[in-house]
């Protein structure tokens, strides 16, 4: 049975036997997704669920980002889940467009904050995580994704509870039953994408997975063919069939080496027509005046996912690949300050949308894109993309992601939290209390001494 096999995979894993690649992965995807969750932790719809934490009454167990306040860990799961997805500056594993860190890390870290766990805990049962849902992303993928599911959400769970399992320490059954229950309780729409509901996902799949844990840790059942069963996960839930790809060749890879890091706060098949216009830009320093057409060539999926054409509002923007490039043309870049409501609004932006045109080509992969733009002047302008600039072909640099990280916490933390928090986490495993780590993270009227 797959489900049973995967769950022995999980159990028998340990730390040592995880490549020195791996966990080196796995710590740059920490310092990516700790930053974008501490950049968000103001945003408004945290005050939202917050709020509802509050009504509950929530224990104060878990630290919230970037935030003073503490919630109970199921709360604290969902919150920081949801913070690490608000600017859609996470990490993206390509090959599914699956997130990976925003459902896994909020429920390791806010238990592990909790219980006392050590930095190498953490990374061993994040790689776990990492490595089950990536992998059954890949066996839905792509009708999963195609009927509309949010597959970040969807798997996620799954993957928050193979984690959970790893750090409670739970047996192969009952590790099995976490499995199930995740599984039975899918989240996410592709249709909420461009409102406060799709970092939501992910969130909600981090709590998901974290209570599946705990209440299979208490002897609660489920089916133990929950992902292969006929009426299971992959056979409700897609079109495929491609059980093999969660448990062959366990060990000998892992999916966390593929990782890739956004250098701009959109969905990741608007980066190479980002980066495209960029380059352009920066060697003809044009105006937008100079501009009578802009061309777009790309993935089919480009058009699908971020193909938005008349909005309002900065998380709408995220999915329009017309104002990405307008915004990579007149700011060099696509960062958490071109996504707000006011940005999207303004005149001059709004023209140069009005002159971008998309088209898509088939035999384009999705981190190629074609620009074409044509002048007032008469003159044709002409740039492909190869690999976009944060794919695993040309991934962002060490000190890159140390720049963004320093840039989209901006002033929340100080700076000497952030370069603390920096060298921690390159040494994460060395960690045997993780205290100080969680107190640099908050904001800087509420840290102690550090």
């Amino acid at each position: 049975m797959v489900t049973s096999k995967l769950a022995r995979n999980i159990n028998c894993t340990n730390f040592s036997e995880i490549s020195k690649n791996a966990v080196y992965e796995a710590k740059r995807s920490l310092l990516n997704w700790l930053g974008v969750a501490i950049g968000a932790a103001n945003h408004e719809s945290m005050d939202k669920v917050l709020n509802v934490s509050k009504l509950m009454e929530s224990s104060p167990q878990a630290t919230i980002l970037g935030r003073k306040e503490k919630a109970d860990m199921l709360f604290a799961a969902l919150l920081n889940g949801m913070s690490s997805h608000i600017y859609d500056f996470d990490d993206t594993l390509l090959e599914t467009v699956l997130h990976p860190s925003s459902p896994v890390f909020p429920a390791v870290l806010a238990y592990s904050e909790f219980k006392n766990k050590t930095g190498k805990e953490v990374l061993e049962a994040f790689i776990i995580g990492c490595e089950v849902q990536s992998r059954l992303a890949l066996s839905v993928y792509p009708s999963h994704y195609w009927r509309g599911w949010h597959i970040t959400g969807s798997v996620g769970g799954i993957g928050a509870a193979a984690a959970m399992g790893k750090l409670l320490e739970l047996d192969e059954e009952k590790t099995s039953f976490a499995i199930g229950i995740a599984a039975t309780d899918p989240t996410g729409l592709r249709e909420m994408f461009g409102t406060m509901t799709k970092p939501y996902h992910p969130g909600k799949a981090a709590m998901n997975g974290m209570l599946a844990a705990f209440i299979a840790g208490e002897g609660f059942t489920s089916s133990k063919k929950a992902l292969e069963a006929e009426r299971g996960f992959i056979s409700v839930l897609s079109e495929e069939s491609k059980l093999e790809l969660l448990t062959d060749n366990w060990g000998d890879n892992w999916e966390i080496e593929k990782n890739s890091y956004k250098p701009f706060a959109s969905g990741i098949v608007t980066h190479p027509a980002i980066d495209g216009i960029i380059t352009i830009q920066k060697s003809q320093n044009l105006k937008a005046d100079d501009i009578a057409e802009i061309t777009i060539t790309g993935h089919p999926l480009v058009k699908e996912l971020t193909g938005k054409t008349i909005f309002s509002t900065g998380l709408e923007g995220k999915f329009s690949v017309y104002h990405c490039v307008a915004a990579g043309f007149l700011n060099l870049k696509a960062g958490v300050n071109e996504f707000t409501d006011e940005f999207v609004n303004k005149p001059d932006v709004k023209a140069l949308r009005s002159k971008i045109n998309l088209t898509i080509d088939k035999n384009i992969k999705e981190d190629q894109a074609k620009l074409t733009v044509k002048l007032t002047d008469g003159r044709e302008l002409n740039h492909f993309v190869e690999h976009a600039i944060g794919s695993k072909d040309l991934p962002m640099t060490d000190e890159q992601l140390i720049e963004k990280f320093k840039d989209v916490t901006g002033n929340i933390i100080n700076g000497e939290s952030k370069n603390r928090l920096i060298d921690l986490i390159y040494r994460f495993e060395e960690l045997e209390d993780l205290d100080i780590f969680f107190n640099l993270c908050k904001p800087v009227e509420a840290a102690g001494r550090i």
